[in-house]
Parts: C-alpha cells; sequence; structure tokens
C-alpha cells in the first residue's frame, strides 16, 4: 500500500506581515511523492511583527529578547497549528515542517529565528526546521530552497515559470515534465530576483504611514516617475553572480530618497512599475512558455498588471494550478519536509551552488515522541 503522510508546512516571509499554514495529504516517497491541500490558515503576527522587522533590521537587542521572541514565535506557530488541525478535524500529524523567520541572510551566516520545541509539544509530531542550514555548510546561498517543492507540485508538459511574490521575489524555472524523475530535477533552475513586498511595504510606510498598501490601491491611483522607476530598476537588476538575497538588498534609501519629491501615489506606483517590470523581465529570460504568480504580493494589482506587461509569456496565479496563491510557500515547506523526511535534500545543487553531496543530512530535526499535551 502506498505511504500517505498528513504535514504540516508554516511559513513567516520576509515581508514579517503574518503567518501561513497548510495541511498537506503526501502520498508516496521521495522524488515520486504528490501533494494535496487539505486546508489552509493565516494568521496575523500580533506584537511579535514589529518586534521581529526590528531583528531583522539589525536594531540591536539583548541575547534575552532574541530568546523570548524565539520562543513566543515558536508559540504562536504551536497555537495556530493546534487551531489549523481542529478547524480540519485531524487529530494526529506525522510531520511539521516550520521555516521561522528570517532575520539575517548573508551567506554563509543565516539565521530562521524560532524555538521549534513548542510546536512539537503541541502538535505530537517531528518538527523539521533549519532547512537551510545543511545547504549553507556544504557552500551554498541556502536559497530559494522551493524549486524542489515546485517541481513537485507545478511541473507540467511544456517550460514554466513558478514566481513567488515575497519579501524578495525568487523564481523558479521548470522543465518540460520527462519520464525520467532524477533527470527533470537535474534541470530545474532557480533564483533570487529582487526586492518586492519589502520594497512596496516600505514605501507604503513612507508614504502613507500603514504597513502595506492594501491590493495596491493607492498605487493604482499614481502615476509612475520614469527617473525613480529607472532607478530603482537599475538597482534591483541582478548582480554578475547569482546569488540569494537577503540582509541589505532591500534599496530603501532609493525610496527614500524619492520620498521628498514624490506625492504619495506617485511613489507607491514608481515602485509597483519597477519591481514589475524587474521580475517581468526575468520571467521573459527564463525561457519559459508560462508563468505562474504566488504569494502575498499576488494581490497588489499593479504589481501583477506591471509584470504581465513586461513578460512575454502567459501569466496567471497559481490558483489556476490547484495551489492557492496566498498559500503557496507554506504549502512547499510541507513538501520539502516530507522530501527532507525521507532523505532527499530540500535544496537543489544547481540553485544554491552547495557542494553535489547526495548523502547530506537533509536538515535539522527534533522528535516529539509522547510529550503532545
Amino acid at each position: 500500500m502506498e505511504r500517505t503522510r498528513l504535514v504540516l508546512g508554516a511559513m513567516t516571509g520576509t515581508s514579517i506581515d503574518g503567518i501561513d499554514l497548510a495541511l498537506v495529504r503526501i502520498a508516496g516517497a521521495g522524488l515520486a511523492i504528490r501533494a494535496e491541500t487539505v486546508a489552509t490558515r493565516s494568521a496575523g503576527l500580533g506584537d511579535l511583527a514589529p518586534r521581529l522587522r526590528a531583528a531583522a533590521t539589525q536594531v540591536p537587542m539583548p541575547a534575552g529578547d532574541f530568546a523570548r521572541l524565539a520562543l513566543e514565535l515558536g508559540e504562536l506557530h504551536a497555537r495556530e497549528g493546534r487551531a489549523l488541525l481542529d478547524a480540519a478535524g485531524v487529530a494526529r500529524i506525522d510531520l511539521a515542517a516550520i521555516h521561522g523567520q528570517t532575520v539575517f541572510h548573508q551567506p554563509p551566516a543565516s539565521w530562521q529565528l524560532i524555538n521549534p520545541h513548542p510546536v512539537a509539544r503541541a502538535l505530537g509530531c517531528a518538527v523539521a526546521f533549519d532547512l537551510r542550514g545543511t545547504d549553507l555548510a556544504h557552500g551554498g546561498e541556502g536559497a530559494p530552497l522551493t524549486p524542489l517543492a515546485d517541481w513537485v507540485l507545478f511541473r507540467a508538459a511544456h517550460a514554466r515559470a513558478v514566481v513567488n511574490l515575497g519579501g524578495f521575489a525568487n523564481a523558479t524555472v521548470l522543465p518540460p515534465r520527462g519520464s525520467d524523475a532524477g533527470a527533470d530535477v537535474a534541470r530545474v533552475r532557480g533564483a533570487d530576483l529582487c526586492a518586492c513586498n519589502q520594497l512596496l511595504d516600505h514605501a507604503a510606510r513612507r508614504a502613507l504611514g500603514r504597513d502595506f498598501d492594501a491590493d495596491g490601491a493607492a498605487a493604482a491611483l499614481g502615476t509612475p516617475d520614469a527617473s525613480t522607476v529607472d532607478a530603482l530598476r537599475t538597482a534591483l537588476a541582478p548582480g554578475s553572480r547569482p546569488r540569494s538575497l537577503g540582509t541589505g538588498d532591500e534599496r530603501f534609501s532609493i525610496v527614500d530618497r524619492a520620498a521628498a519629491d514624490l506625492a504619495p501615489n506617485d511613489l507607491l506606483a514608481s515602485v509597483a512599475a519597477a519591481v514589475g517590470a524587474s521580475i517581468g523581465a526575468a520571467i521573459d529570460a527564463s525561457g519559459a512558455t508560462d508563468a505562474v504568480l504566488a504569494g502575498g504580493g499576488t494581490r497588489h494589482q499593479p504589481l501583477v498588471a506591471a509584470i504581465a506587461r513586461a513578460a512575454a509569456v502567459p501569466v496567471a496565479m497559481s490558483d489556476a494550478a490547484g495551489i492557492p496563491a496566498s498559500h503557496r510557500e507554506a504549502i512547499g515547506w510541507a513538501v520539502l519536509g516530507a522530501l527532507a523526511q525521507d532523505g532527499v535534500p530540500p535544496s537543489l545543487a544547481a540553485v544554491t551552488g552547495r557542494a553535489g553531496h547526495p548523502e547530506i543530512h537533509a536538515g535539522a530535526w527534533i522528535c516529539a515522541g509522547n510529550m503532545r499535551d
């Protein structure tokens, strides 16, 4: 009988605007797995958000504050995970895979802050966490990790780009589906593209005094300023060496300078136009014949419109492929956790640049045993 597992995936992205969780039914093992979304849930971060944002922007704080922050974030994951399972009528699951909050990323140093032990206690299952660590230890960038999950979730008969509009935008380029899974996976490519929601949200804080521009409504009322768009596009252009993006790559200073001269709506429209054009150009250069968009940025209508204008291929939301755009990363993290449990490293050497050691341990784990409340 084919193995079936229930896996919880949880993600708090670099936008630091909430936690997304997904309960996923995983059938099969290794690269032959198939994933079906059972239920999803999202929640705010409450008073954790400004404290996590302070940590991510390198505001100094005592070690005790970091310890409490990690514990409280773990407790939030535990509460929301339990609430998702209760709403779905599920008593027990086989695995939880949690990302934690990226508060620093400059390879080889990276920190996905979370205390996973409250999750293990609340859910009574093994917990996979710090899936980036092994890749970093083997010389990789530690990101992006989602390409392998995208291969499981989105592969098609044609070449396809899967773009996540998160705090930073990243893209997976999938080859046409073939008969040899191993050969297909070896041809998957992926890369971080540019700052995305982090830049949009920073502009909203400067222009509107709000954490974000809901649905891009204010940006839709503005007119992009050509010089600001050009300056941002130049700053967002990838360097000569592909690498993962993180601390120091947000490009906030350009927005800060433009904010002094532009009306609020025009500033927001300029940022959306620049980010969208940068992402669309990357899709155009990928060789894909269509593109799938996911992540919180899909709700920003001017951003999505700018991407569609710049891309030379059809662009659609991931919902059309059966994956809710708002929960693609949480679903993908559940897939990566299951693969790691099966001994498949969740990173791809061709994407992250790690040394190609197929025998490397797939991630960090804690075993909950029978400690569930």
